[in-house]
């Protein structure tokens, strides 16, 4: 009933992104593949996290579900931890370390020879929680070729199904497969997968759980949709609309180094976000001191009518914006100066 990790591997990704309903197995399956991979082979494991605060809570309880399942029986699971870094022993020996995304820039002269997996656990997170990082990818990237070198590695980032809009899927550019579990998005000069997508139908899971009381009380709510069918929670078709041919552009916009064009129907005073813009319009402007270029004309996003345009129209129900991604971006910033 499970998640099964067996098709998974037999792709060969290098990286694999795996997004599932909340409870299917995607960790605990990712743990069992890692230990049998050490008493197997010798190879060892990296459990990353986005910040040090995360394992903090994670780490110590890593091994306590396959202990209490009594999965593999006569060996030991023990955490070891010194200033650097928490280990994760098997029978006395280093299988894994636990590494914070955040200040993973302090391992690049570490080595990590005998490390042949990557778990990356909640890759996507949910607005409210914490932030992603600045230049997160890269760093995620950067952390790849610490570890790995010239070695060939596999890669597994985990989430529950929150946003289609991520870092991630936005600096790849990938999509989710709608008519299939599994999708490759990039493939080495081979053809073998570089990059896999996994959306996670456990038809078996999913009944077992609606069938549960907690199951019962959540089936048929938004919640239910995100937590037992793994439709993505915060993702919507509210405020999602195709500009009209006649609108005129107002300004363009730069948000999270990505350009935007803002256009005005003057018919109806709605206002459109939109990725088609004008690249010798005058007013260019961002809000964010991170995005701000030679090009661009950093303002106050409380006091400039330039973005004022967008908060008036978002109050009234007059802000649409082109797709997901940009509409995710843009509320990010409209949710920080409405606080």
């Amino acid at each position: 009933m499970f998640y099964d990790y067996s098709k998974l591997i037999s792709y060969n990704s290098l990286i694999s992104f795996v997004l599932g309903e909340r409870g299917v197995g995607k960790t605990y399956g990712a743990i069992k593949l890692c230990i049998n991979d050490f008493l197997k082979n010798g190879h060892q494991f990296v459990y990353l996290r986005r910040y040090a605060t995360e394992l903090e809570t994670s780490v110590p309880k890593f091994f306590d579900a396959i202990i209490e399942n009594g999965e593999y029986e006569g060996h030991t699971f023990k955490i070891k931890k010194n200033k650097r870094l928490s280990m994760f022993m098997i029978d006395g020996k280093v299988a894994g370390y636990a590494v914070p995304l955040s200040t993973s820039i302090i391992l690049k002269s570490t080595s990590f020879a005998s490390v042949r997996t990557i778990i990356f656990d909640e890759f996507i997170i949910d607005r409210g929680t914490y932030h992603y990082l600045q230049s997160e990818c890269e760093k995620f990237l950067d952390l790849i070729e610490t570890i790995g070198r010239l070695r060939d590695i596999r890669v597994f980032c985990l989430a529950n199904a929150i946003s289609i809009s991520n870092p991630y899927f936005d600096y790849f550019n990938l999509s989710i497969p709608y008519n299939s579990e599994f999708k490759v998005c990039k493939r080495d000069k081979n053809g073998n997968p570089l990059i896999l997508i996994n959306y996670i139908k456990n038809e078996e899971y999913r009944a077992a759980k609606r069938e549960s009381r907690f199951g019962q009380l959540i089936d048929g709510t938004e919640y239910g949709q995100y937590a037992i069918d793994n439709e993505f929670l915060r993702d919507d078709s509210t405020f999602i609309e195709k500009r009209p041919a006649h609108c005129k552009q107002y300004s363009t916009i730069n948000v999270n180094n990505h350009d935007y064009g803002v256009w005005r129907d003057h018919k109806t005073e709605i206002i459109y976000v939109c990725k088609d813009f004008d690249p010798n319009h005058p007013c260019y402007f961002t809000v964010d001191v991170d995005w701000h270029t030679d090009n661009t004309i950093l303002v106050s996003a409380r006091r400039s009518p330039w973005f004022n345009i967008l908060i008036s129209a978002f109050r009234v129900g007059a802000l649409r914006f082109e797709n997901q991604k940009i509409k995710n971006e843009m509320l990010d910033i409209l949710r920080r100066c409405l606080r």
